[in-house]
């Protein structure tokens, strides 16, 4: 492991931890949240940080903190819901991105946890994870998808944002 890769440390480069946060805040992208049903409750985060990595076989990634609620719920071979947020979802976005939660389940009672009204929804199944930093790469395999709206939320510059089409 280098010193760039413990967390907190600073990347043999120097760069300070609030200078790469500023630059990297600067990088427009999508708005996720990922849920998984554990015991007929659903447990949820929001994500930012996530990629298509194969098209044969189509596969994503994730990248989840230390204190994202569904890490721990993520085991290899796990299915899990992806629900890219439309335009206007902020307020879903910001309650997921706590690590406590409140309020009324965007959820359905049973079936795949996928928020309504989303932009598109990956039904997904864990293939591998792994330690990379402070955080976890989630492998995840798509066995299936749903695309719904045209506006999605961008987080840009540490704020939820539409996009103008």
């Amino acid at each position: 492991m280098s010193p760039g890769d413990e967390p907190g440390a600073d990347s043999s480069a120097g760069l300070q931890a609030g200078a790469f946060r500023a630059a990297l805040a600067r990088w427009a992208s999508g708005v996720a949240v990922v849920a998984v049903r554990e015991e007929g409750r659903v447990l949820a985060t929001t994500v930012s940080s996530m990629m298509s990595i194969s098209l044969r076989p189509p596969l994503i990634a994730l990248a989840l903190g230390p204190g994202a609620q569904v890490l721990p719920f993520l085991s290899e071979g796990r299915s899990f819901g992806v629900s890219v947020l439309a335009e206007g979802q902020q307020r879903l976005a910001a309650v997921f991105a706590d690590a406590y939660p409140v309020g009324p389940s965007p959820f359905p009672a049973e079936g795949d946890p996928f928020v309504q009204d989303v932009l598109v929804a990956l039904g997904c199944r864990v293939r591998r994870s792994e330690r990379a930093g402070d955080h976890v790469l989630v492998l995840a395999l798509v066995e299936h998808a749903r695309l719904a709206g045209e506006r999605p939320l961008v987080r840009y510059d540490r704020g939820y944002r539409g996009l103008a089409l």
